[in-house]
């Protein structure tokens, strides 16, 4: 063991670890970690860490917390004394502590703070492997610094919102969220996909931001609907594309399997697995999923007809003026209702019925851009914090995403 007393060698560790109204006492350094012991400094008198007014000296002792590693990755403790007494003016019994000293963890907000700019890029196992800590005491010192420094949503400037939900755990729990259209901000996260659940963040504003948000861009959930309605009768509904594609596909997946139920044998070769060339648009297939499509579709008319819908819907979202995109949904309603496709007719019937807030994203330019990418960065968030099990803790994680990026 190597022991350094308050002098020359001690003195060069002031720069890094320097603590307010506190000096280096001590530094006892080993193989496996360093610890650095202080004193209160004399010229300085211990105050109330809340409000900052002087503190009589009730009772005395001493507390630990882990600081940055020093050299080649040494854990570091900080042994501080500490002085409790009764603040006249809190009304209380307040201990002192270190300003650098995170007032409801056992570290440093340096070392916090760190960590938690390694949780943003790594996952949590990895980051706990280098600081020697575990992976929940990573992700709590992530949450807490997010807490400390996360700035506050701006409700004051919003235009438009799009409402989604999504999967965040298995079992298919879901939460609600609602982001900011034009910045893709995440404002909202609350847990449940029903009416009552995006009634918490219609609550939570003002009559005047209310009135200031114009375009709501949310899938044909008709509990979103209904809440929407209620709360801001003036804003214009809109259905973003993400979503009616994925109603699409879903129409298309549906005549798939009766087609499998229906077919021979020998058909079924065509139809197996071929749900995602079926998905995905013909000039992003490689050249061998496109021969396997073409065979598909040349022996099987019902999924033929029904690939040919799905690319006509698509093309809706390509016109630039109201008037067209509105002609050109209400020629594909006819012919889903012609099709004989009990899937995409009841589609054909829903939009039909609904079609300005189909072609509403001409008018508004509310696109599934921010969805998509919102949808990549719950995974992306998930995958690093290898699991997270706490929505509030998920909630600063994506609002950082999306905020502090």
């Amino acid at each position: 063991m190597i022991r350094f007393k308050t002098g020359v060698k001690v003195r060069n560790f002031k720069a890094l670890y320097r603590f307010e109204g506190y000096v280096i006492e001590e530094l006892i350094c080993e193989e496996v970690g360093a610890q650095i012991n202080l004193r209160l400094d004399g010229r300085s008198r211990p105050c109330c860490p809340e409000c900052d007014q002087a503190l009589p000296r009730n009772r005395l002792g001493k507390s630990v917390v882990m600081d940055l590693p020093l050299g080649e990755g040494k854990i570091v403790w900080i042994v501080y004394p500490t002085v409790q007494g009764f603040c006249r003016n809190c009304r209380c019994y307040r201990t002192t502590r270190p300003k650098e000293v995170h007032p409801e963890a056992k570290a440093t907000w340096r070392l916090m703070r760190t960590v938690s700019d390694w949780a943003s890029v790594a996952p949590a196992t990895r980051v706990g492997a280098m600081f020697e800590i575990s992976d929940n005491t990573v992700r709590r010192y992530d949450q807490k610094i997010l807490e400390s420094d996360m700035p506050a949503a701006d409700l004051d400037n919003l235009r438009a919102i799009l409402i989604d939900e999504k999967a965040v755990r298995k079992g298919h729990n879901y939460v609600t969220v609602v982001i900011n259209a034009d910045t893709g901000e995440l404002l909202y996260m609350a847990e449940g996909r029903k009416m009552k659940t995006i009634e918490g963040f219609f609550e939570s504003l003002t009559l005047a931001q209310r009135a200031n948000i114009e375009v709501v861009g949310i899938d044909r959930s008709g509990a979103y609907q209904s809440a929407v309605e209620s709360h801001l009768p003036g804003a214009a509904i809109v259905y973003d594309r993400f979503h009616l594609m994925l109603n699409i596909n879903v129409a298309i997946d549906t005549v798939r399997r009766e087609q499998w139920r229906d077919a021979s044998k020998k058909k079924k070769i065509f139809i197996k697995n071929s749900r995602y060339i079926l998905y995905s648009n013909y000039a992003e297939l490689d050249l061998g999923a496109r021969e396997r499509l073409d065979r598909l579709l040349a022996v099987n008319q019902p999924i033929s007809l029904a690939y040919q819908l799905k690319e006509q819907f698509r093309e809706i979202f390509n016109y630039r003026y109201k008037g067209w995109a509105l002609k050109s949904l209400q020629s594909w309603c006819e012919m889903a209702r012609q099709s004989g496709l009990g899937s995409f007719q009841r589609l054909g019937k829903s939009l039909a019925k609904n079609a300005q807030r189909v072609v509403g994203f001409v008018e508004h330019q509310i696109t599934s851009g921010r969805i998509e990418g919102f949808n990549n960065q719950v995974a992306r968030v998930i995958h690093r914090a290898c699991g997270i099990q706490n929505l509030d803790y998920l909630f600063l994680r994506l609002r950082r995403e999306t905020v502090m990026r």
